[in-house]
């Protein structure tokens, strides 16, 4: 049964330790991971298992304040503010905007102008590959 344990827990397995050390990091990479790695950077009385005890709202608080924080140091140290602010993206969100931008593009082009997604005039100004 030991050495179950010693296996499972990737003590002895370099490859399941890899697996393990990848899914914590794309754990930390989510939505929550990341509120918590800025407050975690921001106030440095709270503690992983403090946040891992709060609602989402209560996080978001946290966060909030967090970004306060920064906004009155950057203030007491005579730094311009930087607006340093936790973006959470809305894939769907940013979809839209990308078909929107890609309609006004493609309705103000002049005739023979390459279109919004033309892959060519993507590859030829360095953008998508």
């Amino acid at each position: 049964m030991a050495d179950q344990i010693i296996e499972f827990s990737g003590f002895s397995s370099p490859k399941r330790t890899k697996q393990i050390l990848d899914e914590k990091r794309k754990q930390a990479s989510q939505v929550r991971g990341l509120m918590k790695a800025f407050v975690l950077a921001t106030i440095s009385s709270d503690t992983p298992e403090f946040l891992d005890s709060l609602t989402y709202s209560q996080l978001a608080s946290r966060v909030a304040l967090a970004e306060k924080i920064i906004e009155v140091q950057q203030a007491m140290r005579a730094i311009e503010p930087t607006n340093v602010t936790l973006q959470i993206i809305d894939p769907e969100e940013e979809s839209n905007k990308e078909k929107v931008s890609a309609a006004r593009h493609d309705a103000s082009k002049s005739e023979g102008a390459a279109g919004y997604n033309d892959p060519i005039a993507q590859k030829l100004w360095g953008m998508r590959q």
